[in-house]
């Protein structure tokens, strides 16, 4: 059987580094033959159509670059909107290949002359490559026009939106990351130019005569999501009058292991980073990520951490003007590896779920600092566990990551309060999904109350001493299956979850 026929799936890359010589060399004959598609040197994938293969190359162009050019940063441009252009073209920056362009199929490698991985920049995981980092990426967008750097206006944006986001030391930041690269960048003139911008917005900032309505909202203070505000209101008042269950755990040693384990991978599961419970165990107990999945294998190990790890798991951020410095420190660390995901950074666009717009990014800061504020008058332990969950979850502070982000501070309070943490399985997500909209969309918490009320008795009956037992017990209640229609999710004795 040829190899190009033995590939799962039909269309994975094939990289000649990875084989043995004798694979390299029958790959090179493949191709040859017409049995296998040449990406480029070294890399092959199965035989298909030039659209499909251009396809696939475009989804996976940062594996494939990694190996083009090693040791590549992907700057200028192409940083500033996310990598691979609309014009199918990805800029990097390299200290010893530049000043040529790769083409491959339906990708075009712009190389252009810069310095490899500086502080700040962000590492692509394992694929060689590093993304900029902000303060690298504002230098490289100012200078001359061309279709190398993003127009003077998207840069001017991109900080008025930092400064929405994050604030006055945000800005800071940058300068001084900033000034720190210049050097080695060859950026002394961009680094006059962004010092001034940043010092008109600011200036313009304190005076309140920022022209784009963003702009003004802030110049008028920290702006709130009223109508949010409300909602939260809501909730908090249904939550102080609720009897809730305090159900003591205090997990120790492998349990405590155990337990986290479970906790990450049905969080992940639930926002479409699946893999089975069995692969899941590998990585986070022996380190063993998925090679052609290493990404997803951290965000499962992203969680484990926040989920085992103090001061992550022993309680929730500082609340007010503090909670979300608190909560970028956790992004941070959950999507570490996720450079395209912004880890740490506050989101810049507005994000939807549907047909849910949350809250504009100009009162991020705001809404967080007078949300979770309001929880000091909710009743501690799990309605103040729930309360933090719902606030993160609609204000949906970042890119990515804002549901397990969410999942993880409920659980901190949890574990502050010597109270059980929640696990939310696999069948039973779509109706806590129900829940929280009709609180979203109707006012309506006590669904999404009580579903949380129910998730922390379930996930209560486990002894999580034995990591073999407690799946085989999971696995007997139908937490991993998918369809709601089809199973019910049941207790550990076998009834009827109630």
């Amino acid at each position: 059987m040829h190899l190009a026929q033995r590939l799962s799936p039909p269309k994975e890359l094939i990289f000649s580094a990875l084989v043995s010589d004798a694979e390299a060399r029958k790959l090179q004959r493949q191709a040859a033959a017409g049995l296998l598609c040449r990406v480029y040197v070294g890399v092959y994938a199965a035989k298909q159509s030039e659209e499909e293969l251009a396809a696939l190359v475009r989804r996976s162009w940062q594996r494939i670059v990694g190996v083009v050019v090693p040791g590549g940063v992907v700057s200028h441009i192409s940083a500033m909107r996310g990598g691979v252009l609309p014009c199918a073209e990805v800029v990097l920056s390299h200290p010893t290949s530049f000043n040529k362009k790769i083409a491959l199929p339906g990708l075009t490698v712009r190389l252009v002359r810069g310095p490899g991985p500086l502080p700040g920049d962000l590492s692509m995981g394992t694929t060689g490559l590093h993304y900029a980092g902000r303060a690298r990426m504002l230098l490289e967008n100012i200078g001359r026009k061309g279709g190398l750097r993003a127009p003077p206006e998207e840069v001017e944006h991109m900080l008025v939106s930092v400064l929405n986001a994050s604030g006055e030391k945000a800005f800071n930041e940058i300068r001084d990351q900033a000034a720190g690269l210049a050097p080695a960048m060859g950026a002394e003139k961009s680094l006059k130019e962004l010092r001034l911008i940043i010092g008109a917005l600011l200036g313009t900032y304190a005076k309140g005569g920022l022209v784009t309505k963003v702009g003004m909202a802030v110049a008028r203070g920290t702006p709130v999501d009223q109508e949010r505000m409300a909602r939260f209101e809501v909730l908090a008042a249904h939550l102080r009058i609720t009897p809730l269950p305090h159900i003591e755990q205090a997990l120790q040693g492998v349990a405590r292991q155990n337990a986290a384990f479970l906790e990450a991978y049905f969080s992940n599961y639930v926002e479409g980073t699946k893999f089975d419970i069995q692969q899941a165990r590998d990585i986070v107990m022996n380190n063993k990520l998925v090679p052609n999945r290493p990404k997803d294998s951290h965000d499962v190990l992203g969680v484990f951490r926040l989920a085992i790890t103090r001061p992550y798991r022993g309680g929730p951020p500082l609340v007010g003007q503090e909670f979300l410095e608190g909560l970028e420190t956790w992004h941070a660390e959950m999507l570490k590896m996720r450079p395209e995901a912004n880890p740490g950074k506050p989101k810049l666009e507005v994000n939807y779920a549907g047909t849910t717009q949350f809250v504009n990014p100009a009162m991020v800061r705001g809404t967080l600092a007078e949300g979770s504020s309001l929880a000091r008058s909710v009743p501690e332990g799990l309605a103040r566990a729930i309360y933090f969950a719902f606030i993160i979850s609609e204000v949906h502070p970042f890119d990515d990551g804002n549901g397990r982000l969410s999942r993880l501070v409920m659980n901190a309070e949890l574990t502050r309060a010597g109270a059980s943490r929640i696990i939310i399985p696999t069948l039973y997500h779509p109706q806590y999904v129900d829940c929280a909209r009709a609180l979203t969309r109707k006012n309506e918490p006590s669904g999404f109350v009580q579903s949380l009320a129910k998730m922390a008795r379930w996930s209560s009956q486990f002894d999580y001493a034995d990591i073999d037992l407690l799946i085989d017990s999971v696995r007997k209640t139908h937490a991993l299956e998918e369809s709601p229609v089809e199973y019910r999710l049941l207790n550990l004795d076998g009834s009827n979850e109630t």
